[in-house]
C-alpha cells in the first residue's frame, strides 16, 4: 500500500513537472519536450500523479496563454506524454507504444479540428476558410498548372515513337489530378487526410520515443531496447489485410476519389500507410538476411539503396512481396510466421 510520504513525494515532483511541462510550452524552442515531464510523472509514480500533473499543466498553461492555447497544448504534449508514460510503466512492446501513441495523434488533431473551427472560424469548416484564401488559391492554381506541364512532357516524351499504354495512362492521371484540384481542393484534402495523419503521427510517435530513450536514462529510468531494424517482422493478421484490401482498391481508384463512399476513402487511405508499412518490412528482411550472411552494415545499405533506386516502383513491389513472404515462411530464420523453421535450420544455415 502507498504510503503518506510516498504520496507526499509524488505531488511534489508532480507539481514540478507540471511547472517544467508550462516552461517548454511557452518557449517554442522548448515544445518539443512537452511529453518528458509526464512521462517521468507516470513512470515514477502512476498514472494518478500523471493525471493530475497533466490537469495542474492544462490549468497553468490556460491562465498564462489563454483558453484556446491550453487546448491546444493537450494534443501536442499532455496526451503523448500520458500514453508514453502507460506504455513505459507497463513494459509495452515498442511497436504497441507506437500504435497507441499514432491513435492518440488522431484524437489530438480530432481536438485541435473541433476548437479551431467552432473558435476561430464561427463554425466552418478551417479547411474551407483556407482554401478561399488568395495565397492558398495560387497555390493550388501553381500545382495544378504544374501537373498538366508534368502531362505534357510525358506525352511529348513519347511523341517520338507510339505511346505505350501506361504512358498514356500516366498523363491522364495527372490532367484528372489537376482539374480535381481545381474542381474540389477540399474534398480532396478530406480523402487524403487520414493518410497523411497517419505518417504525421508515426513521425511524431518516433521522434518522441528517440526523446525518452535519451532522457529517460538520465533520470534512473531505462528503457528496454527496440525491435533491431534487422529483425523488424509483421503480425500475419497485417498481410491478409494487405491482401483483401489490394483487392478492393483497383475498382476504387479509376474514379473520381471525392465522390468514392466512406468506406472506399477509408480503404484507400488504409492502403498506402500499409503499403509503406510492408516496403519497411521487406527492407528489414533484405537487410537482416544479408547481416545474417556476414555483409557489413554499411555494405547492406549501399546494395538496398541502389536497388532501390534502380527498380523504383518495381522494387517497392518486390519489397512488399519480401515482406509477404518473410511474414508467412519465416526467411530469415527468427522463429515466426505459419511454418516457422526449426532451431536446427535456423542455426545450421545462420
Amino acid at each position: 500500500m502507498e504510503s503518506r510520504s510516498t504520496r507526499v513525494q509524488g505531488l511534489v515532483f508532480g507539481g514540478l513537472m507540471a511547472a517544467m511541462t508550462v516552461v517548454f510550452s511557452l518557449v517554442p524552442g522548448l515544445s518539443v519536450l512537452m511529453p518528458i515531464p509526464l512521462v517521468l510523472a507516470y513512470v515514477r509514480y502512476g498514472g494518478r500523479i500523471a493525471v493530475m500533473t497533466a490537469t495542474a499543466a492544462t490549468l497553468f498553461t490556460m491562465a498564462f496563454t489563454g483558453v484556446v492555447s491550453a487546448i491546444l497544448a493537450i494534443p501536442a504534449g499532455i496526451l503523448p506524454g500520458l500514453v508514453f508514460g502507460m506504455g513505459f510503466r507497463r513494459k509495452w512492446k515498442p511497436l504497441t507504444i507506437g500504435l497507441a501513441a499514432v491513435l492518440t495523434f488522431f484524437l489530438g488533431f480530432a481536438l485541435e479540428y473541433a476548437v479551431t473551427r467552432v473558435v476561430m472560424f464561427d463554425g466552418r469548416d478551417p479547411f474551407v476558410a483556407m482554401l478561399e484564401t488568395p495565397a492558398v488559391q495560387n497555390q493550388v492554381e501553381m500545382m495544378a498548372g504544374v501537373m498538366e506541364q508534368t502531362a505534357a512532357m510525358i506525352e511529348s516524351a513519347a511523341a517520338d515513337g507510339a505511346a505505350t499504354t501506361a504512358q498514356q495512362q500516366m498523363a491522364q492521371q495527372y490532367r484528372d489530378m489537376a482539374d480535381l484540384l481545381r474542381r474540389d481542393a477540399v474534398g480532396l484534402v478530406w480523402t487524403l487526410l487520414p493518410a497523411s495523419l497517419f505518417f504525421a503521427g508515426a513521425f511524431s510517435s518516433w521522434f518522441n520515443y528517440m526523446l525518452c530513450r535519451l532522457i529517460l536514462p538520465r533520470f534512473g529510468h531505462p528503457l528496454p531496447p527496440s525491435t533491431p531494424f534487422a529483425e523488424f517482422r509483421l503480425p500475419i493478421w497485417v498481410i491478409w489485410a494487405y491482401a483483401l484490401i489490394s483487392l478492393a482498391v483497383p475498382l476504387l481508384a479509376g474514379g473520381d476519389m471525392t465522390a468514392l463512399p466512406w468506406w472506399g476513402k477509408l480503404l484507400l487511405n488504409v492502403f498506402t500507410p500499409l503499403m509503406f508499412i510492408l516496403v519497411l518490412a521487406g527492407l528489414a528482411v533484405a537487410y537482416g538476411w544479408m547481416r545474417r550472411r556476414g555483409l557489413a552494415k554499411g555494405l547492406a545499405v549501399l546494395i538496398l539503396a541502389v536497388a532501390f533506386l534502380l527498380l523504383g516502383q518495381l522494387g517497392m513491389q518486390l519489397l512488399v512481396l519480401l515482406a509477404m513472404w518473410d511474414t508467412v515462411f519465416d526467411v530469415r530464420g527468427l522463429g515466426h510466421g505459419l511454418w516457422k523453421r526449426t532451431e536446427e535450420t535456423r542455426q545450421r544455415e545462420g
